[in-house]
C-alpha cells in the first residue's frame, strides 16, 4: 500500500460517495507486551513493578491494510482504546461544510467509539482513515484493569490522551496565524517533530502528505496551501525527495545528531 496520503475526490468531499471500510485483521497469534513496544509507558515504575507490569500487559494486536476504516465498538467503560504501534491514521471531522483533520501515529492512544456531543447548530460527522498500513494494540478490559492497580501507570497511559489535547490546542493557535506559509511551516515542523527523522540534508518526513489533507489540518484553501509550499521552496526552507517525502532545512540543524 502506498503511503500517501489520498487526496479525496470531488464525489467523497461532498459526502455522495465512500470508499469501502479497512477491514480490521485480528491477528489470533500475535500478542504484544504492551511495555517492550512502548517502553515509555513505563517510566517512573520500579524494576520490579516495571518487571511485573511488562509481563503482564499483554494485548492483541489489531492489523488495518486500507483506507477508511469503521473502528469497531468497544465498552467504553471498561476499556481503555487502542494504542497506535505502528503507522498513520486520520481522523477527520467535518461540521457543516468546514473539515479538520487530526494526524495519529506511533504511541498516542485513540477511543474512536466516544465522539463529542453536538454543540453547535451542525451534528458532526467523523470518519477514520488508515493513511499507512498500521498495526494497534487493543487495550480492552484486561488490560485497563491490570492498568488500574498502578497509580503510575494510570498517569502514563492518561498522558498520552492529554498528548493528543495540548498537540490539537498548539495546532489550532497555528491555525490563526494570518499568514498561510507562517501556518504551514509550523505544522510541517510539528509533523516533523513528531514523527521526522534529522537527516544531513535536513528533517526528513516519514511519509508523503498532500496538500488537501494540510489545508484541512492547518485551516486554509488548497490552493493557498499550494502557493504557501512554492514560496517556502523558493526560500530555501523546504523541499520534496524523489519519492515526494519533504525535507525541511533550518539553520538549527547544524550540529544536531544525524539518526
Amino acid at each position: 500500500m502506498s503511503s500517501t496520503i489520498d487526496r479525496p475526490t470531488q464525489r467523497e468531499q461532498q459526502g455522495t460517495v465512500r470508499r469501502p471500510p479497512t477491514t480490521p485483521v485480528w491477528n489470533a497469534t500475535r500478542r504484544v507486551r504492551l511495555l517492550d513496544e512502548d517502553p515509555d509507558l513505563g517510566e517512573g515504575l520500579s524494576e520490579t513493578d516495571l518487571a511485573a507490569a511488562t509481563r503482564a500487559l499483554v494485548a492483541p494486536v489489531l492489523e488495518l491494510d486500507g483506507t477508511h476504516w469503521e473502528p469497531p465498538n468497544y465498552d467504553s467503560q471498561t476499556s481503555f482504546g487502542f494504542l497506535i504501534l505502528e503507522g498513520l491514521l486520520g481522523r477527520r471531522l467535518r461540521v457543516g461544510r468546514a473539515v479538520a483533520t487530526e494526524l495519529l501515529g506511533c504511541g498516542d492512544i485513540i477511543r474512536p467509539w466516544e465522539e463529542a456531543p453536538v454543540w453547535g447548530l451542525s451534528e458532526p460527522t467523523v470518519d477514520w482513515r488508515a493513511f499507512q498500513p498500521a498495526r494497534l494494540a487493543v487495550l480492552g478490559d484486561e488490560v485497563t484493569t491490570l492498568i488500574g492497580r498502578r497509580p503510575q501507570l494510570i498517569v502514563n497511559f492518561s498522558s498520552r490522551l492529554l498528548r493528543r489535547v495540548r498537540a490539537a490546542t498548539y495546532l489550532m493557535a497555528v491555525s490563526h496565524q494570518t499568514r498561510v506559509e507562517d501556518r504551514l511551516m509550523e505544522t510541517l515542523w510539528y509533523l516533523a517533530s513528531a514523527w521526522g527523522r534529522v537527516t544531513p540534508r535536513g528533517t526528513r518526513i516519514p511519509f508523503r502528505i498532500t496538500h488537501e489533507v494540510l489545508s484541512e489540518i492547518l485551516g486554509a484553501q488548497r490552493p493557498s496551501v499550494t502557493t504557501a509550499f512554492r514560496s517556502l521552496m523558493q526560500q530555501g526552507l523546504l523541499s520534496r525527495e524523489p519519492d515526494g517525502r519533504f525535507l525541511l532545512h533550518s539553520p538549527a540543524l547544524q550540529g544536531c545528531d544525524t539518526h
